[in-house]
């Protein structure tokens, strides 16, 4: 009996070759890691998400998601410690937006510009005035919010 199981093992083993053994020392293959994030930002509240999801439906292209995702992550983060009026944040917002993407964004997404402008106006107001902490930190939230739907999906 025991000689009938060692010719049947010495056959497999001949007929599927040191590969049969070497199959069972392998470790089970892990498992890909789901892609990172561009950036860790944290849900938006309702009432910041209900004004800025309109970004996520009018941004299509994938390059220029991320792009605006960036450089409104970016813009939020720097915009708390600004010591500067309502228009002079306008000022470096748009300057900073023509320098980081040229021409790519003229014309291409209707409305977008607008949206941004309509931000802006609902934090600051009309009326050209030196910006309160308060008002700064209402800029900040609502344009991790663009970023933030940008990244998601909406």
């Amino acid at each position: 009996m025991y000689k009938k199981i060692l010719i049947v093992a010495l056959l497999a083993y001949a007929i599927f070759g040191s590969g049969l053994l070497d199959m069972l020392d392998k470790p089970a293959p892990k498992p890909e890691p789901p892609p990172a994030k561009i950036l860790n930002i944290d849900t938006p509240s309702t009432s910041v998400l209900n004004r800025v999801k309109i970004f996520s439906n009018m941004v299509t292209d994938p390059t220029d998601r991320a792009k605006l995702a960036i450089f409104n992550y970016e813009f939020a983060n720097r915009v708390a410690s600004y010591n500067a009026n309502s228009q002079q944040v306008n000022d470096v917002y748009t300057l900073a937006g023509k320098t980081f993407f040229k021409n790519t964004l003229v014309d291409k997404y209707d409305g977008l510009a607008e949206k941004i402008t309509g931000i802006l106006k609902h934090v600051m107001g009309d009326e050209n005035h030196e910006l309160s902490q308060d008002e700064k930190n209402k800029l900040k939230e609502y344009f991790l919010g663009i970023a933030w739907v940008l990244v998601q999906g909406g």
